[in-house]
């Protein structure tokens, strides 16, 4: 849908990118009374939760599942606050499987079912089992203690900094141990044995291996609402426009403009014209998009210092992938697989090749959605996903051509990908994917690179190291005075909850220098109060 003609010559507030740390800064402002118009390249709001359909099966793009969506979690707050007919999000039982040649384990809810397992088949690594999951336990109920510390300090008086310090400090000592470790060198504190052959073949870093059990301790992962992930981004966009904000979509930002030292202007170009240049006034812009987009295209040259674009160089940023979405003629529950994540990984193979974009190799991930939402597919059908971790450089880009034109080459080579990971999942599951096949669509790292406008196809922003958190890349300002950041690349670490985090932290700063009282009442929600 373009919408681009309704777009205004002049608002409060424009918002660079519909995903849903936009949407939520754009509900935010737009119910307490600002003057919101929102920028979107693609044709409908939603970013990487945007989804697709065909023939009959809907398709989610990016969330497999969800955190902070409980009941108790921080973007439950933040969407009660701007709504009390949020999409609900049931909580999981059954979370992850780890699938590989002779082992085949289950995360749930109850993670001592898992525990018990594994001492049963490793009896000699019982204590590191046992330290392990207590490990795993203590971060998790970490990360639930810091779910009100979620405003930005630019909004604290210098008490609720030295608050919220202290708290974060506290529950920051079990996250540190962790954060930036690398997986052998981690988990060789806990174990010596032949575990280290099959559990968490793939993982980087060590606090990718526990994060999942923490998750399961705490009831953290719930899975979308029925329709979808992509039904938080509708809902968010419907409550934008009841509340008068302006979703221009088919509209590329190309130039915030700037009066002395603040943004006085967003320039743009509407799709349905074919490029035709366009500009809003503004006193407020928030760029809910990519780091390299706000710094190397969006505003000026010389914004940014030369070191801290060294830095952004140098940033560890999350991986693209390829995901494969299918549609299949069976029902779900022939296939022996409940809701769960199921990964399937290789033994016989070092860890970093897990993550070599190489078909043959890469961890792969299956998830069926219709097992748990039946409104996904067609009756008596499947909804599938299969992803891997992938990067946009690898297998000569994918076979595209100069500035990743895709030609031929191009989408022989993602099909070939495609065979070589559904082969795979039928070995090692033993299911029949292929006989049953309705349609088959490939995303690969060109294709998210192409939607989302992140560097590389990137999936989120930074990645949680020690190394990004000590060059303070993540930041919800900028060194122009009224432009914010209000995505997932305000963040450390990504997903829903930093882009949810992001958006209202966004909303809030602007909120504080224009309406006092509306920023008191989401400033009241942010630090865990009920929504009024």
């Amino acid at each position: 849908m373009d919408d681009s003609e309704n777009t205004p010559r002049s608002c409060d507030v424009v918002i660079i990118g519909a995903g849903v740390g936009g949407l939520v800064a754009a509900a935010l402002l737009a119910r307490a009374g600002l003057e919101v118009c929102v920028l979107e390249v693609e044709s409908k709001p939603g970013g990487y939760l945007a989804g697709f359909k065909r023939k009959g099966f809907v398709f989610d793009t990016a969330v497999h599942w969800l955190n902070q969506c409980g009941p108790h979690g921080m973007v439950r707050r933040i969407f009660d606050s701007i709504g009390h007919d949020a999409p609900q999000t049931p909580p999981m039982n059954r979370i992850r499987r780890y699938c590989g040649d002779g082992f085949d384990y289950l995360l749930t809810d109850n993670p001592d079912d898992l525990l018990d397992a594994l001492i049963n088949d490793f009896p000699e690594d019982r204590d590191g089992l046992l330290d392990f999951f207590a490990t795993a336990r203590n971060l998790g109920e970490a990360f639930a203690s810091i779910s009100t510390t979620m405003r930005s300090g630019h909004t604290m008086t210098i008490g609720e900094k030295l608050r919220s310090l202290w708290r974060a400090t506290l529950a920051g000592r079990s996250f540190m141990r962790v954060a930036g470790v690398p997986t052998e060198k981690g988990l060789r504190r806990f174990f010596h044995g032949p575990i280290l052959d099959r559990m968490w073949r793939t993982e980087s870093r060590l606090i990718a291996c526990l994060m999942p059990v923490a998750w399961a301790y705490t009831g953290d992962f719930q899975r979308p609402a029925v329709g979808g992930s992509q039904r938080i981004p509708a809902w968010l966009a419907d409550v934008c426009r009841e509340a008068g904000a302006e979703i221009s979509c088919g509209c590329r930002a190309d130039q915030i403009v700037l009066e002395g030292d603040r943004a006085s202007a967003v320039r743009f170009k509407r799709s349905a014209d074919r490029g035709v240049a366009d500009e809003i006034r503004c006193r407020h812009v928030i760029a809910a998009c990519d780091a390299e987009t706000i710094y190397r295209r969006l505003l000026p040259a010389g914004t940014i210092s030369r070191r801290y674009g060294r830095k952004m160089d140098q940033a560890e940023v999350f991986d693209s992938a390829v995901s494969i979405f299918l549609g299949l003629s069976s029902d779900a529950t022939d296939l022996g697989i409940g809701e769960e994540l199921v990964q399937v990984t290789r033994e016989d193979i070092p860890r970093h090749d897990h993550h070599s974009s190489d078909p043959e190799k890469a961890e792969i991930n299956l998830l069926l959605p219709s097992i748990s939402d039946s409104t996904l597919a067609p009756p008596g059908k499947t909804t599938a996903i299969l992803y891997t971790s992938a990067r946009i450089g690898a297998n000569d880009c994918w076979k595209t051509e100069p500035n990743l034109t895709r030609g031929e080459a191009y989408y022989e080579f993602k099909q070939r990908y495609a065979d070589v990971i559904i082969e795979r999942v039928e070995r090692t599951l033993g299911v029949d994917l292929r006989s049953q096949l309705e349609v088959c669509e490939v995303a690969t790292p060109v294709t998210y690179g192409r939607y989302t406008g992140n560097k590389g196809g990137a999936i989120m922003g930074y990645r949680p190291t020690r190394s990004n958190m000590w060059a303070r890349l993540a930041s919800r300002t900028t060194p122009v005075r009224n432009v914010l950041v209000g995505g997932q690349w305000a963040e450390i670490g990504g997903g829903l909850p930093a882009a949810v985090r992001a958006g209202a932290n966004a909303a809030a700063i602007v909120l504080r220098a224009e309406l006092p009282d509306a920023f008191a009442d989401l400033r009241d929600v942010m630090d865990g109060h009920p929504a009024g």
